[in-house]
């Protein structure tokens, strides 16, 4: 499943989830799972109802506790354990379910309470650590992070490294936001210490370096002495999303005006390159780098360019 596809199927499930939030104040566990999880995971291409894919209340070998969920691998071992929390629970901290995962040798872990998701990465020998903590409106805007949990991947090794890589890059570029004076290798030294202190293995590495490079290339127009004319900075641009964006009335098809502002235009038949540019000088910018080409595709795909 490709990014633009996966950003469409979970803005799809965001808004009927949201809505569904909406008239349901007090929801219970048992809703979350069957209005919340079940949707999000058909989203992600799983079939809940698939046993051989999903299996509904797992017990975990030497534990009477079960697990709410749990994804098989293509060999049908568990390699994902999802917990369905309380409304009001935080997905900010693993509980007991750490241990079972790490017992059982699961090495991801996902925590909703419907409005919120927490996925976590369980090491053999290391703490388990958070891998990225979304809000259900935020699902969407991060599909290129979350190609490795969809059901093509089957939670192989390929896939659990790219959702390591996505979400280390993901952070990585978050806190370079500030940090734009440094040397790269200082960065990289400097952000190890912050995402991965200590010895470190080699996609966490990489990921970093690749997290690093890819923010100075994004960002080397900001800094001096290549600030541009304009003197716009990345901290200094608003923060935009597809949804902010509907067709120009009096233009050509493929051109959008921004809902807050119509004198803010852009013209999606040129090339992402001169789209990101467009939406710079207009003062705006996707949430992260990364998710600038999910907003791209999903406005040429709304505008029926997405195959041209």
């Amino acid at each position: 499943m490709e990014a633009v596809d996966l950003h469409r199927r979970l803005a799809d499930f965001g808004q009927v989830a949201g809505e569904v939030l909406r008239d349901v104040q007090d929801v219970t566990e048992q809703q979350i799972r069957h209005w919340i999880v079940n949707p999000f995971l058909e989203a992600l291409g799983w079939d809940p109802h698939d046993k051989h894919q999903v299996f509904l209340d797992f017990h975990p070998t030497g534990r009477k506790e079960t697990v709410d969920y749990a994804l098989l691998d293509a060999e049908g071992k568990p390699k994902l354990f999802f917990d369905v929390r309380d409304r009001t629970a935080s997905v900010t901290e693993l509980g007991p379910i750490g241990d079972r995962a790490k017992e059982s040798s699961v090495p991801l872990i996902l925590l909703t309470n419907g409005r919120a998701f927490s996925l976590w990465f369980v090491g053999p020998e290391e703490a388990a650590s958070p891998l990225f903590v979304l809000s259900l409106e935020e699902l969407s805007n991060n599909a290129e992070g979350l190609v490795g949990l969809t059901a093509e991947y089957r939670l192989s090794e390929t896939g659990i490294q790219q959702l390591r890589r996505s979400a280390l890059r993901l952070a990585v570029l978050q806190m370079l936001e500030e940090n734009a004076e440094k040397t790269f290798d200082a960065l990289v030294s400097w952000v190890q210490g912050q995402v991965a202190p200590g010895a470190l293995d080699d996609v966490t590495e990489q990921a970093i370096r690749d997290a690093t490079m890819l923010w100075l290339t994004e960002e080397h127009l900001t800094l001096p002495p290549f600030s541009p004319p304009d003197g716009k900075r990345a901290a200094d641009l608003r923060v935009t999303t597809p949804r902010d964006w509907e067709p120009f009335p009096r233009g050509p098809p493929g051109t959008f005006q921004y809902k807050y502002d119509t004198a803010k235009i852009l013209d999606l038949r040129q090339g992402a390159k001169e789209v990101r540019e467009q939406l710079r000088v207009q003062g705006l910018k996707t949430p992260t780098a990364t998710s600038f080409g999910g907003f791209y595709h999903a406005l040429r795909a709304r505008a029926g360019l997405s195959g041209k």
